[in-house]
């Protein structure tokens, strides 16, 4: 008898491939003749018979797997024997799937068994189904059918919110991938609750791709956690997202912005020493300027907006350490850091916003000049209760400390330096400072 020649049949749908086992080819029960037979000897089966003869065997099937995820590949192993346990070698065995459930199948392979009657086929399947295998039948009769094994498909689903943090009232979207792509799949959104137990808030469709979105806008600060998940069919098992997490933070506040949250902010900043000027639950000029001072006093961007930066940093201060502290009330001015520092007794009592010069050149009268805020320890010489127009522009209130060199008010006060060399504060600021500088009063001007 020839040597059996191992084969790989392509399968179906790209979707199965067969493996054959290494084949040794053995005899199928083949006696040696006898020097002379008797007439009523029969003669014994040929290998060719007995393939041909799918009633005296027995098929049975089985898998490496009755459980994947998307993507990982499962392996059919098929064993074909006579009713006396010898292998079938050689021999053509069809595989079959079907969905769970239903009679209809589908052929998804074929190939042909070794030298112990195995033959095997690797598939990567889209969905859960019943995998048999078949031997033999033609118009007449009925192929050899093995029992059913299952392999249940779990889909992979992807999920992540972009931004993970939003302020209150600020959209987050819940965006990720089903794969593979079934059509008219539905995915739940769910939040977990305080038990820890997740409850489903939303349903939102696939496209053709497999992706789905879903949009949040949070009404509550807070941590929250969610899950995105796709409820079991029969064609797949059910398949969730790890744990999402979207941070909400307060809001970020600005001009304009007015309630509950505003008057906390004031209080908040007026607790740091920040001129906030009246506390009345709206973000007006004053506010904004508190904001900006405390910003520029903990070193962090000057936007003057109550953004998540100075959120985190009000939550935890870091402690404004006086550098020249005096024994009465004294005035430091850090030009690194924009602010001015109003102090009794060696105390911070206020923080107020400014903007110094420039250090860029200037003409005035014929003259280049440089816009200089000159440093050193200073005293108030004098003051004007009104408005004085000099010749580099009006002067609110000025307090002046040094020469033509001035603390006053100013309609533009940019969280950068852009005076003549003047210290500029806003107009309001300068009204509720002008009482407290007093003639007299130490001013130290520094550069950080």
């Amino acid at each position: 008898m020839s040597r059996s020649t191992a084969r790989t049949a392509l399968l179906t749908g790209g979707l199965l491939t067969a493996l054959l086992l290494p084949v040794t080819p053995a005899a199928f029960g083949e006696e040696s003749p006898s020097p002379s037979p008797s007439p009523s000897d029969s003669p014994s089966p040929s290998p060719s018979a007995v393939a041909a003869a799918p009633l005296a065997s027995t098929l049975t099937l089985s898998a490496n797997t009755t459980k994947v995820v998307y993507g990982v590949k499962v392996g059919l192993i098929g064993a074909l024997n006579r009713a006396d346990g010898s292998p079938v070698v050689d021999a053509v065995v069809t595989a079959w799937s079907r969905t769970q459930g239903q009679n209809g199948r589908v052929k998804v392979g074929e190939g042909r068994t070794n030298e112990n009657g195995r033959v095997q086929f690797i598939l990567t399947p889209r969905t859960s189904a019943e995998y048999q295998v078949r031997f033999g039948g033609d118009a007449l009769t009925l192929p050899d059918e093995s029992n059913f094994v299952s392999s249940n498909v779990q889909p992979r689903l992807t999920g992540a919110f972009s931004p993970a943090s939003v302020p209150l009232k600020r959209t987050a979207v819940l965006s990720g991938r089903l794969s593979p792509v079934y059509a008219g799949a539905r995915i739940t959104v769910t939040r977990r609750q305080p038990d820890g137990t997740y409850r489903g808030i939303a349903v939102v469709g696939t496209d053709s791709t497999g992706l789905y979105r879903w949009s949040v806008t949070p009404g509550l600060v807070g941590s929250y956690v969610f899950k995105a998940v796709l409820p079991a069919q029969p064609a797949y098992l059910a398949a969730s997202t790890s744990a999402v997490a979207l941070q909400v933070d307060p809001r970020q506040l600005r001009q304009g912005d007015s309630g509950g949250d505003v008057l906390s902010l004031e209080r908040r900043l007026a607790a740091q020493k920040a001129d906030v000027g009246k506390v009345d639950g709206t973000f007006d000029n004053d506010t904004r300027h508190a904001v900006m001072a405390f910003q520029k006093s903990q070193g962090i961007a000057r936007t003057g907006i109550y953004d998540r930066a100075t959120s985190q940093r009000l939550a935890a201060p870091v402690a404004v350490k006086l550098r020249f502290p005096k024994a009465g009330r004294a005035v430091e001015i850090d030009l690194r850091k924009q602010v001015l520092y109003l102090s009794e007794g060696g105390v911070l009592k206020r923080i107020v916003d400014i903007s110094s010069g420039n250090n860029e050149l200037y003409e005035s009268n014929g003259v280049t000049y440089r816009a200089t805020t000159p440093l050193g320890a200073f005293k108030v010489q004098r003051k004007i209760d009104g408005v004085r127009v000099s010749r580099l522009g009006e002067l609110y209130r000025p307090a002046y400390f040094y020469s033509g060199w001035a603390i006053h008010g100013s309609p533009s006060v940019p969280a950068y330096p852009a005076s003549h060399g003047c210290i500029r504060v806003t107009n309001p600021a300068q009204d509720r400072l002008f009482s407290l500088l007093t003639i007299g009063t130490p001013v130290t001007v520094y550069a950080g």
